[in-house]
């Protein structure tokens, strides 16, 4: 019982870091809201702000990640009391994380889609024919805090440069985008993964929960929308259309967050049609893969 009213708890340490990151952005904000004249010295005195008001969001991620982590851990032990997972998202994610094998899918194609955001999003910066050390003047290795002022969420700007020619160009709000979607992604892919192998269970309504599958596939790559529209331009209309998506790519991949949520209750109200009862019976016990 003790275990279970303290996983009950565990949402107030998501709520903390988003608490916490929010009040340091707005900390932030109004330290810069008050240089009046952004002269180099004043710039400077703004980094240690910029610092940590960056510590604090990282902070702040790891926080969320890992109460859901023992939320979703918590609800796997729960359907292997139960022997069943309800047919909703809160239930047959927890279910399907426990399935080693759609683990994987989520855990790949989390990982696979976090590094395809990075270099389309320009996170990742390889130049090979770009000397850092003489075209920038820049220490290899070395991380350059530039508290630039802008919209809150796209300042500072963090540069690690790692080697020469390699480097990562980090703005809050990718590094927020790249978490959230990596990990919807991952968990589309995990479900779409479950529901097409679940199609078997009913003869000829296979097709809906093949549906579901298709359903999170297609929305699995939010940039790559854009990669898609600018394949049918060419010359200097792929150039304008790239310069005008690499400054509005990150409002384009907020707006697919939406659909990336909707996708888990699309696949689960397909897989109604396949489990007429509403619920997913387990044949064992669920492993939940989830050490710690």
């Amino acid at each position: 019982m003790t275990y279970v009213r303290s996983m009950r708890r565990l949402p107030a340490l998501a709520v903390l870091g988003v608490v916490m990151g929010a009040v340091a952005m707005v900390v932030y904000s109004l330290q810069l809201a008050a240089v009046l004249i952004p002269t180099p010295q004043a710039v400077a005195d703004l980094v240690p702000a910029a610092e940590t008001f960056f510590a604090i969001l990282l902070l702040g991620i790891v926080m969320v990640l890992l109460d859901i982590r023992r939320l979703v851990r918590y609800r796997i032990a729960e359907i292997g009391v139960k022997g069943a997972a309800l047919l909703s998202p809160g239930w047959i994610i927890p279910y399907v994380l426990s399935v080693r094998r759609y683990r994987r899918y989520f855990v790949g194609s989390a990982l696979l889609y976090g590094a395809f955001y990075a270099v389309i999003t320009s996170m990742i910066v390889y130049q090979p024919t770009v000397d850092f050390a003489q075209a920038y003047g820049a220490q290899v290795p070395s991380v350059l805090v530039t508290p630039l002022r802008s919209a809150p969420l796209f300042t500072p700007v963090i540069t690690v440069y790692l080697v020469n020619h390699l480097g990562l160009l980090l703005i809050p709000l990718t590094v927020i985008l790249l978490v959230a979607t990596s990990v919807l992604v991952g968990l589309n892919f995990a479900l779409s993964g479950f529901a097409f192998d679940s199609r078997a269970r009913a003869a000829g309504r296979g097709w809906v929960s093949g549906m579901g599958a298709v359903v999170g596939l297609f929305t699995g790559c939010p940039t790559c929308a854009g990669l898609f529209f600018a394949s049918f331009l060419g010359g200097a209309g792929a150039v304008s259309f790239a310069t005008f998506l690499g400054y509005y790519q990150p409002a384009f991949i907020l707006l697919s967050i939406p659909v990336l949520l909707l996708a888990p209750y699309l696949t689960s109200r397909g897989l109604s049609k396949v489990f007429r009862d509403g619920c997913v019976y387990l044949d064992a016990k669920p492993d939940t893969g989830l050490r710690g």
